[in-house]
């Protein structure tokens, strides 16, 4: 299904950190990393931005807001977390989930639509399940490493990551939803 797809590639937007051809931990891409995306014509991206923490030894962390038009009038949003482990070889980063979960973060206008139509419930029905399909488990994409190792492009445009720097505004956007919603 393409939102099974869709779902992991977005969430692989938050590893798409990766380094240099042949590093297989990618102890260059160690640290933090915010990754934008846009979504393409097809649908088959999201609007996203994600926190991903990259750790040398091969694990990480993520967190991210990711927003998907239902229709003209609702959009809905979620909440991502987790946890993986992750290796760049030859340019192609390999992603593993150990856990993840995701959240509702509707606006309220965006909530009440969903809760008074049939379709809309569907549809975000289908989101949650394409989400936690397992074939999100493991997902590889080509990277592109520039600018001396600050920024990332993942699958040819498909989003672009930058080094994250000390009191970041989207760290700071993340946390604002992420402590609204415990």
């Amino acid at each position: 299904m393409k939102k099974c797809l869709l779902s992991s590639m977005a969430i692989l937007l938050l590893a798409g950190c990766a380094g240099a051809s042949g590093d297989t931990q990618g102890s260059a891409l160690a640290g933090e990393w915010i990754c934008h995306s846009i979504p393409t014509k097809d649908r088959l991206t999201y609007d996203r931005l994600d926190h991903f923490i990259l750790k040398s030894n091969g694990s990480g962390s993520l967190r991210g807001i990711s927003s998907i038009a239902m229709d003209k009038e609702t959009t809905i949003r979620y909440l991502t977390k987790g946890n993986v482990k992750w290796q760049n070889k030859n340019d192609v980063l390999s992603f593993d989930f150990t856990d993840r979960s995701m959240v509702p973060a509707h606006s309220k206008n965006a909530a009440k639509a969903i809760k008074q139509n049939k379709t809309l419930q569907q549809q975000e029905k289908e989101q949650l399940d394409d989400f936690y399909c397992k074939c999100n488990d493991h997902v590889e994409m080509p990277i592109e490493l520039k600018q001396d190792g600050n920024k990332l492009i993942l699958g040819k445009d498909y989003a672009t990551c930058r080094r994250a720097t000390e009191n970041d505004k989207d760290i700071k956007l993340l946390n604002k939803w992420f402590s609204t919603k415990k």
